[in-house]
C-alpha cells in the first residue's frame, strides 16, 4: 500500500455502516480507504487500502458510489495496517 500526500482538491465520503472514509484527490488515479470518520483530513495513519481508478471523480455522487462499491466488494473491513 502506497502512502503519499493527496493532491487537491480532495473529496471525502464517510460510510457510517462500515465506519470507513473514502478519500479521492484530483487528479490522482487512485482513491484511499481509511478507518473511521476521516472527512477533511489528509493524514495517512488510518489508511486501509489504495484502489487504482480512472477517470478522476466527477462529483460527490461519484465519490459516494465508489465508497459504496468498495464496501460491498470488501465485506470484512480490515483494521489499520491491513489486518483482519
Amino acid at each position: 500500500m502506497t502512502a503519499k500526500t493527496p493532491g487537491l482538491p480532495c473529496a471525502w465520503h464517510y460510510h457510517p455502516g462500515r465506519d470507513i472514509t473514502l478519500r479521492w484527490a484530483r487528479p490522482d488515479g487512485h482513491f484511499t480507504i481509511h478507518a473511521g470518520d476521516q472527512r477533511g483530513k489528509h493524514s495517512n495513519h488510518t489508511q486501509l487500502d489504495t484502489v487504482h481508478v480512472s477517470p478522476p471523480w466527477q462529483d460527490d455522487h461519484d465519490v459516494a458510489r465508489k465508497a459504496a462499491d468498495w464496501a460491498k466488494n470488501n465485506p470484512h473491513t480490515p483494521q489499520v495496517g491491513g489486518h483482519l
